[in-house]
């Protein structure tokens, strides 16, 4: 790949996680996957919000889909996550990472 592409391909992924909602869903699927109705709940956003945003995720790239029956399952591409310490998680990007303690949990009120 050239370093045009890269940095572009870089570019789109930093964008996808420029909103705070995103980075939220980012950290909540970095400690599983989660179909939208998990999401919902756990972050307390409406429905059609969340959906907006995984779309923006998965064309980023970062975020991938599996089906189960019915339900459709959201999880981070696995080349982009990885574990830093016990209580850090993040992502490597190629570019750049970006890590995740546990003071940003988003399960913890």
């Amino acid at each position: 790949m050239n370093p045009a592409s890269d940095t572009e391909k870089c570019a789109k992924i930093l964008k996808s996680l420029a909103d705070e909602s995103r980075l939220k869903i980012i950290r909540l699927l970095l400690e599983g996957e989660r179909n939208v109705s998990e999401v919902v709940l756990h972050l307390g956003m409406a429905q059609p919000q969340v959906s907006h945003h995984l779309s923006i995720l998965r064309s980023s790239g970062l975020v991938d889909t599996r089906r189960e029956g019915k339900k459709v399952f959201n999880f981070i591409d696995p080349e982009v996550k990885y574990i830093l310490k016990k209580k850090e998680i993040g992502l490597d990007l190629g570019c750049c990472s970006i890590k995740f303690d546990e003071t940003t949990n988003p399960l913890i009120p």
